[in-house]
């Protein structure tokens, strides 16, 4: 989900469903690794996880593989 689009979905996205004390590991498209480490999480969950979701995953991998500012992570 691109950070706009969290924001303005406030309590109903990942950030605003997120316990005050639960901890998040946030990836960024312009990370190299990123989109490889979405496809790994959709490996993992794949037998437990709904098609939608998973759909949404992969179109995240495709959309991070293809960030025009890509580098390593900071």
């Amino acid at each position: 989900m691109r950070k706009k689009d969290e924001l303005a979905e406030g309590a109903k996205g990942c950030l605003g469903k997120a316990k005050n004390d639960e901890m998040l590991f946030i990836l960024r498209a312009q990370d190299v690794s990123a989109p490889k480490v979405v496809l790994h999480w959709i490996a993992k969950n794949f037998e437990n996880t709904p098609e939608d979701k998973l759909r949404e995953a992969f179109e995240c991998a495709l959309e991070m593989r293809n960030y025009h500012a890509r580098k390593k992570a900071d």
